[in-house]
């Protein structure tokens, strides 16, 4: 007897173990325990009606004999009134009863929900503040990597085989790099409260982030054509903001053949949001990759490469960044046939202030082109 007991502690001893440190365990047993407590609330409830029901109904059945033998009335009528009385009672319980399971079962499901998604809320946050720490300890190396790399290039004795791999290390470091800089961004997108918002002209980033791969778009000799609004105001995060235009237009640019053209649109959407749009002439996306395209990592069919190798989170970090923005992305895309991407965007709040008396007034819009496609083919 004394050995059982002694297992059984060493059992019970386990299972507390367990419990604290294996939050699913503890998920598991919470939930039961709350499954249980709601059985018994609901049987105790239906003791309390069932208690209920039997007292008035004997209250009623008492107040109608004394009413018999005190005005001698006949027992019908008093019956009749009594029958009347048990069921307006009955009524009256029956709803109070409903009304307080519906709200405790509101209230149960509500903190059962809680429970079981706490350690999955808890994993993803872990994760990703993980990744972000690992991210931010890879920087600092690279870096160093990278400027020692570029100072041996300055060597103008090496040979050129060796400065062919020193530049494909670059390269490879600039990839890195990327994928670091996305990862950053993703985890940055869970803390919200960490961002702050202001009036951003979309027009002046777009022109930023064009400058910026001008020497992608000339090495394929794509002309870039852009198309703003006079209202080009929008309510975000400027970092966020470059970010998403940044990855929208290189895809764009890295996706299209040579020779190619990509259309930039900026335009009110009356009466809150302003829209922008890039439409290239590229190879376009495959209907069975489309609905793909903003997971994490998710790599289209490989004839899509053609040797433009991404991070695999771009479009990710576009579509978190748009949901903190509380606008909405649309791609639509057909293969041969290019891909447009259209991003809706809060209007600023200068905007809607100054522009409240002209919105039926439809501003009219500018024209700006980015044309690299001819630069580089004068210098060959």
């Amino acid at each position: 007897m004394r050995e059982y007991w002694k297992q059984f502690g060493a059992s019970a001893i386990g299972f507390v173990r367990k419990y604290r440190f294996d939050p699913f365990l503890r998920t598991e047993v919470n939930i039961i325990v709350l499954q249980a407590a709601f059985a018994l609330f609901l049987l105790a409830v239906v003791g309390v009606i069932a208690t209920q029901l039997y007292h008035d109904a004997s209250a009623a059945v008492a107040r109608g004999i004394s009413a018999t033998l005190a005005s001698g009335s006949s027992p019908a009528s008093v019956g009749n009134s009594v029958v009347t009385e048990i069921v307006y009672t009955r009524s009256r319980t029956v709803l109070y009863a409903a009304s307080a399971i519906i709200i405790v079962t509101a209230l149960f499901t509500y903190i059962i929900t809680r429970i079981a998604l706490a350690p999955t809320r808890h994993a993803l946050e872990s994760q990703k503040r993980f990744i972000g720490n690992i991210a931010h300890e890879l920087r600092t190396p690279l870096s160093i990597i990278k400027t020692n790399t570029e100072v041996k290039l300055m060597d103008t004795d090496a040979p050129s085989s060796v400065d062919s791999m020193h530049h494909e290390n670059l390269e490879e470091i600039d990839r890195i790099s990327e994928i670091i800089n996305n990862l950053l961004s993703l985890s940055a997108s869970i803390r919200p409260e960490r961002i702050e918002f202001q009036d951003v002209d979309i027009g002046v980033v777009i022109k930023n982030i064009t400058q910026k791969l001008r020497t992608l778009a000339e090495r394929k000799h794509i002309e870039i054509q852009a198309r703003m609004s006079e209202r080009r105001l929008v309510r975000g995060n400027t970092t966020a903001l470059e970010q998403i235009v940044m990855n929208i237009i290189k895809n764009a640019i890295s996706y299209s053949s040579s020779e190619g053209r990509i259309l930039i649109t900026v335009e009110p959407v009356y009466p809150d949001f302003i829209e922008f749009t890039v439409q290239d002439s590229g190879i376009g996306i495959s209907r069975k990759d489309l609905f793909h395209i903003f997971e994490p990592f998710f790599r289209t069919d490989p004839s899509r490469k053609r040797g433009a190798a991404g991070s695999g989170l771009g479009l990710t970090i576009v579509s978190e960044m748009v949901k903190l923005h509380g606008g909405r992305i649309t791609v639509r895309s057909a293969e041969g046939h290019g891909t447009t991407v259209s991003v809706l965007f809060p209007v600023g709040r200068s905007a809607v202030d100054g522009g409240a008396n002209d919105t039926q007034t439809e501003p009219a819009a500018s024209e700006v082109v980015f044309d690299f496609s001819h630069s580089n083919r004068r210098s060959l």
